[in-house]
């Protein structure tokens, strides 16, 4: 995979080139938003790692500017903010995933890798139509669309799996290990900040479409729901 790493941090960036390497990815480092909008005018990387705090950006404003010129492109940000505000941040403008600093390089390459599958399957498979409706709520997953009432809730293709995961089973409670696997592919982690970061946002666009956000019920400890209310 061509990886673009977007930190003005040298002595992370060179981790980061090293690890990917090491893994059979190319990488390729800018220092700023800047240079990682000229990168992409003419080559298209498959993936984009970001740091949020960039000397002349966020990282979160560069996210909107990269999915401008590839829409399907996954991102992972990176940053030392490791408030659970400052995640949730990352999701609401369009991340596929928030890994803080500082990391191991061998578990970046494993979310890095696991993003990419998601993104880029390489076997792609004739899934039959299948539709969900949950109060109001219909995921149309053939077509990777979420809406409330008609109105589109401008999921991110993760917000998307992890709709269609908690449609799957109505009103049951599934664990956050369960979801981090289903939704992820990382086996035998239970994230629950990267789930809450994940739901914070869908419970958003929810608000948004005119929907109740408590329809995602929180069990604390254990899980999430999808329940009519």
């Amino acid at each position: 995979m061509r990886v673009l790493v977007v930190d003005d941090d040298q002595d992370y960036a060179e981790i980061i080139s090293r690890s990917l390497e090491l893994a059979s990815h190319e990488a390729i480092i800018a220092s700023s938003a800047n240079a990682a909008l000229n990168y992409v005018e003419k080559n298209r990387p498959d993936i984009a790692v970001l740091d949020v705090m960039l000397p002349d950006s966020s990282g979160l404003a560069l996210c909107k500017e990269l999915r401008e010129r590839v829409p399907d492109l996954p991102v992972l940000f990176l940053s030392s903010l490791d408030r659970s505000g400052d995640i949730v941040a990352g999701f609401n403008h369009g991340g596929d995933d928030y890994v803080t600093k500082p990391f191991h390089p061998r578990e970046l390459i494993a979310r890095v890798s696991a993003v990419a599958r998601r993104a880029h399957p390489t076997a792609v498979k004739k899934a039959p139509v299948r539709c969900f409706s949950v109060g109001g709520l219909e995921l149309d997953v053939s077509n990777q669309t979420a809406r409330f009432e008609e109105k589109d809730l401008g999921c991110t293709r993760t917000e998307f799996e992890l709709l269609a995961q908690l449609a799957t089973y109505p009103g049951q409670v599934l664990s956050h290990e369960f979801l981090t696997e289903q939704v992820w592919g990382y086996h035998g982690m239970s994230d629950a900040v990267l789930l809450k970061g994940h739901v914070s946002a869908v419970r958003r666009k929810l608000r948004v479409a005119g929907g109740n956000p408590d329809m995602i019920r929180t069990v604390h400890g254990i899980g999430y729901g999808l329940c009519e209310v």
